[in-house]
């Protein structure tokens, strides 16, 4: 018997879910049908810039895309270790200092999210089909797996596999944790209630004001500012200013980050985004250093962003359904990896579900490797980034700075909390996304068997 044609519905067409599809196209040696289902009226990314390491360039050089990107970053990467992100105090009323420098494979290579967004949707072939204006309103599964989606236009369609590419207000996550919180119910009520708690996102308590700064105009009031060709961390209690060149160094991609620990994981009220005026991002910033200063006279317009998270999602999966990206993991912008972790998510996910073994009828098994392989990985950059978010605020005392009995923000301390952010950021560059496909494909060898353990123990899960 000739099992039919994998059809694979992803709902959301950012990064991480073109991401996906191309990976799909990529891997698929058997007849797949991919179908992208987004709820703009065209591919379109939010926000500017987006930083890229080893990590995410091992997969996007697998995909064929780093000549693409190559020539659209500030400068083109290579393979030598090369000059990060600066460390650099910015909350006083003097001249701010470089403290320390990440040096790394490849540095860090800063593009504009537009110009990864361009690459991916040039590199979709012309098989896969786009559906625009689709906003997912709700899904069901009967017990063969199939997968019925309703849209906000009325429309319906069918699947295989639904991933959930939608975003940190992702509806493919709500709808799973309402259905995995009702089965539940039935046993247990606690239980019930410990998975509605992941229904939505939670804020942060952080406020992160976005912007684009035209470089040429900043060049003209402060010849050879140091952000025009060199990413920045500007260190300062409760706050901290990110800034690095895009778009081959014609704008610097600037974000002010406020934050309010009290406030952390507390109930998300109102739009994620509004736009506000310039001078509510700048009084956050009065008695900063003149590096900081400049920048921000070089704002014409700013929006506000409520950072929030899905912390310790305990499933990805349920079913022939599974969410990734920030739909999975939404986490704090802090060491720049969360469009790196829905890559991530997409090389291993695409890679499993091209593979010639899996079919309708066994397409569970797979997502639930996915998940194996994926949510430890994930859980454990977003709890890093939450972490350096609180050593760039001074929000955070390591053991280290404790034993040493300085402050965090003295000379010692700076450099002590270096080290301790530069671990984090690591991660980065440390292992390979090639080496989790390993075990990603190992398990779906085994699995094949039907004796084998690890298909008892995954069918199970």
């Amino acid at each position: 018997m000739v099992s039919k044609k994998l059809r694979i519905a992803i709902c959301g067409g950012g990064i991480g879910g073109l991401s996906l599809a191309v990976m799909l196209d990529k891997f698929a040696k058997k007849e797949i049908q991919i179908d992208i289902y987004e709820a703009k009226d065209r591919f379109a990314e939010v926000g500017a810039g987006i930083s890229v390491w080893k990590r995410t360039w091992y997969i996007l050089e697998l995909l064929g895309l780093e000549k693409a990107l190559g020539e659209m970053a500030v400068k083109p990467p290579v393979e030598e270790f090369t000059p990060g992100f600066t460390f650099r105090r910015g909350d006083q009323l003097e001249e701010g200092h470089d403290f320390f420098r990440i040096v790394a494979p490849y540095g860090s290579i800063t593009l504009h999210r537009a110009d990864l967004l361009k690459v991916l949707t040039d590199s979709l072939p012309s098989h896969v089909g786009t559906h625009f204006s689709k906003r997912l309103l709700d899904y069901f599964q009967d017990d063969s797996g199939l997968v019925t989606m309703s849209f906000s236009d009325g429309t319906i369609a069918e699947a295989d596999v639904l991933i959930g590419a939608d975003g940190m207000k992702s509806v493919a996550r709500e709808v799973m944790y309402k259905d995995l919180a009702d089965e539940a119910r039935r046993r247990d009520e606690e239980e019930a209630r410990r998975l509605e708690s992941f229904i939505q996102p939670t804020w942060m308590g952080i406020h992160a004001y976005r912007s684009l700064v035209d470089t040429e105009a900043l060049l003209k009031i402060a010849p050879g500012h140091q952000t025009s060709t060199t990413p920045v961390v500007h260190f300062g209690k409760d706050k901290h200013v990110v800034a690095y060149p895009i778009s081959k160094g014609r704008y610097i991609n600037f974000v002010s980050l406020v934050s309010y620990p009290e406030q952390m994981g507390s109930k998300l009220e109102g739009n994620t985004m509004v736009e506000v005026s310039v001078s509510e991002m700048a009084n956050h910033h009065v008695g900063w250093e003149p590096q900081v200063q400049q920048l921000i006279s070089c704002v014409e317009k700013c929006s506000r962003w409520s950072v929030c998270q899905n912390r310790d999602l305990p499933h990805f999966v349920s079913g022939h359904v599974a969410v990734l990206g920030d739909a999975a993991h939404a986490m704090a912008p802090n060491l720049g990896a969360g469009a790196g972790q829905a890559i991530e998510d997409a090389h291993i996910l695409g890679r499993l579900l091209a593979d010639d073994s899996v079919t309708a009828e066994n397409v569970h098994v797979a997502l639930q490797i996915y998940e194996t392989i994926r949510k430890p990985l994930a859980t454990r950059v977003a709890d890093y980034s939450r972490m350096c978010g609180d050593c760039y605020d001074f929000n955070y005392i390591p053991d280290c700075i404790r034993e040493a009995g300085v402050a965090c923000d003295s000379d010692e301390g700076l450099k002590l909390l270096s080290e301790t952010v530069y671990g984090m950021w690591s991660h980065h560059w440390t292992g390979s996304p090639g080496e989790d496909w390993l075990e990603a494909e190992k398990m779906l060898n085994e699995s094949r068997s039907e004796s084998d353990p690890v298909l008892e123990t995954v069918a199970r899960l």
